[in-house]
């Protein structure tokens, strides 16, 4: 069983080629930025932080950067099961919308996170100073691309893949509290919020094309 599991890991992965440019990206950005002196990588990595302060100045740059490094060079161990688990998202739907589940958990993740800053610190509950913290990473896109994936997953074991998943991105949470944390939450739940509307298109498709289902055809125009 395990040797089965690796070839057909293995068979995923190397059919992948969205995944692998994306986690080489992230491997080689990560690597170049940590060869530079620490006051340049302080530099770097703040101005492509998710944080507030970089949001508004450059939100572009700010948003897709930050999802092409990690803050520090032990976080690349995280690269390994993202390129599994990417691969195994372009397998089951393909190139461009693996792409958007991606995107969009870290972008939604990214954008839910700043406004909850930001509200806390108007409110006074957060210090301002979170306003400058360093926020870089693939957690999120891999939060997002995991929620998602449970629709590959047969039904009968959806639950063993759902529950493992949600204590490995929300225990964390629970522990320590931090925007991070609440990220990973949210990027989660994007995917799977996303599983949600595939699912419920695909049997409105199948309901809609059923054996046996009359057509609707249009009515004719007068003359």
């Amino acid at each position: 069983m395990i040797s089965a599991v690796a070839r057909d890991v293995w068979r995923t992965v190397r059919r992948a080629d969205l995944a692998i440019a994306y986690c080489v990206t992230v491997t080689l950005v990560t690597t170049w930025v940590f060869l530079q002196t620490p006051e340049r990588q302080a530099e770097i990595l703040s101005r492509v932080s998710t944080n507030l302060v970089s949001l508004r100045a450059e939100p572009v740059l700010a948003m897709l950067a930050s999802a092409l490094v990690v803050s520090s060079m032990w976080g690349l161990y995280l690269v390994a099961p993202l390129l599994v688990v990417l691969a195994y998202l372009q397998r089951f739907v393909g190139r461009l919308a693996s792409l958007a589940v991606g995107l969009s958990g870290h972008v939604g993740a990214s954008m839910v996170v700043a406004l909850a800053l930001a509200s806390g610190i108007s409110h006074g509950v957060i210090d301002e100073s979170v306003s400058r913290a360093t926020d870089v990473g693939v957690s999120y896109v891999m939060a997002g691309a995991m929620g998602f994936l449970v629709l590959a997953v047969p039904r009968r074991w959806r639950w063993w893949y759902m529950i493992p998943t949600a204590l490995y991105w929300l225990l964390p949470g629970v522990i320590d509290l931090t925007f991070t944390d609440f990220g990973h939450a949210t990027a989660l739940g994007i995917g799977l919020l996303f599983a949600f509307v595939a699912s419920r298109t695909v049997t409105a498709d199948h309901r809609a094309h059923a054996p046996g289902e009359p057509e609707t055809v249009p009515p004719e125009r007068r003359p």
